[in-house]
């Protein structure tokens, strides 16, 4: 059996991970399991040897299904709340008067060096276009008239600590990490198709420690983003306004959330509802208004013409829509419509990002990447051959 890649989701409170196998084309499911998250705290490893451990039980309940055969590829998903996202744009003098391989060759290297943070490594640098003398983007320059080139490129740092301690747990089991993957960068790969990125999309992704958005239109992303609140804020919410345990405020979530309250929730009886309502209605309503305070600062606030996107717990959480209509003065809808069919993973919501990860995976990874370390000396040689697959 060969090229079985295994996937992973590190979250918050569970650590869940699939093992795929392609045979004759299709995508097949060998092996599927979820763990509790021991060690890992918003982001933070704070007991490597516990955090070791989860992987490891993954990792041995892989192994007693595959009988006897190996894993070839590790990629791992992240979302962290202390992520960097940030926009490069470098450009240079076009000394032959069209564009040459190295031309390419020389400025995905300068933004390579210099994506570097102090304390963070480089995790992905997604390349977004080429721009031809400060006017006309590109989807492959070489060989056009020009007398300046520009390479527009987002780049995904994590904190130094997490990442070292992420490879340090998968090197202990035995497994070398071939690729991470924000989760943004997944998400899209699933829940925006080319009608989305062409007309104008928000997608929102909250998770349970950060929330991530990216802005497309004309099918560039006008970029990515991060901010520091997330799910498990409305479970401190509902903690402290309600004077309840935390354990408590979650099943309370679960079993009654909704964001903005329906018409029929109108006795007496039914006020904590409408009190529980308010509070949710806060937070979200306070992630919304980032987000589009944003749109505001790049004049796209009320301008897109397609529509914001809400998905994972955001779609989650009843009504969420009305309030995002009422933020954004844009059509808000939930994330349904699955463009992937892998078996019962595709109805599976615990699991449903996996398959973003591995099909972003196998679009823009190839044998070369495997056991590939990540620095940005070597990411540069990769920015090339990865744009040119983006389109």
């Amino acid at each position: 059996m060969r090229d079985i890649k295994a996937v992973f989701d590190i979250g918050n409170d569970t650590i869940k991970a699939v093992v795929f196998w392609k045979e004759d084309e299709k995508d097949v499911i060998l092996a599927k399991q979820m763990e509790p998250a021991l060690g890992l705290k918003k982001g933070k490893i704070l007991d490597a040897e516990a955090f070791t451990t989860t992987i490891n039980k993954i990792i041995e309940h892989f192994i007693k299904k595959l009988w006897g055969d190996f894993i070839d590829e590790v990629v791992v998903w992240v979302s962290h709340p202390e992520m960097i996202v940030k926009r490069i744009i470098e450009w240079k003098r076009i000394m032959q008067d069209e564009v040459s391989p190295d031309d390419i060759d020389h400025l995905s290297r300068i933004v390579a060096e210099i994506s570097s943070e102090n304390n963070y490594e480089t995790i992905k640098i997604v390349p977004v276009c080429w721009i031809i003398d400060e006017d006309k983007r590109e989807k492959d320059p070489i060989w056009l008239k020009c007398k300046k080139l520009e390479l527009m490129a987002d780049i995904f740092l994590l904190p130094k600590n997490f990442y070292t301690g992420l490879v340090d747990a998968f090197d202990k089991v035995g497994l070398v990490i071939s690729d991470v993957v924000p989760n943004i960068i997944a998400a899209t790969e699933i829940a925006v198709d080319y009608d989305h990125k062409d007309l104008g999309t928000v997608l929102v992704d909250i998770w349970k420690n950060q929330t991530s958005y990216v802005i497309y239109e004309d099918w560039y992303p006008l970029g990515y983003w991060t901010i520091p609140m997330w799910w498990e804020d409305v479970t401190k919410d509902i903690s402290i306004w309600m004077q309840v345990d935390i354990k408590e405020a979650e099943e309370i979530k679960r079993n009654h959330w909704m964001a903005v309250l329906s018409e029929w929730y109108t006795s007496e009886s039914e006020m904590d509802l409408v009190f529980l309502s308010e509070i949710i209605n806060a937070r979200y309503e306070e992630i919304f208004l980032k987000v589009n305070q944003h749109l505001q600062r790049i004049e796209k606030d009320w301008r897109l013409p397609w529509w914001v996107l809400l998905i994972w717990w955001a779609s989650r959480m009843q009504n969420v829509d009305y309030l995002a209509k009422n933020v954004f003065k844009l059509a808000s809808f939930y994330w349904k419509d699955l463009m992937l069919n892998v078996g019962d993973l595709s109805s599976n919501i615990q699991f449903i990002n996996l398959l973003g990860i591995y099909y972003w995976s196998n679009k823009y990874m190839d044998i070369s990447s495997r056991k590939f370390s990540f620095k940005p000396w070597k990411i540069a040689s990769k920015v090339w051959g990865w744009f040119k697959d983006l389109f």
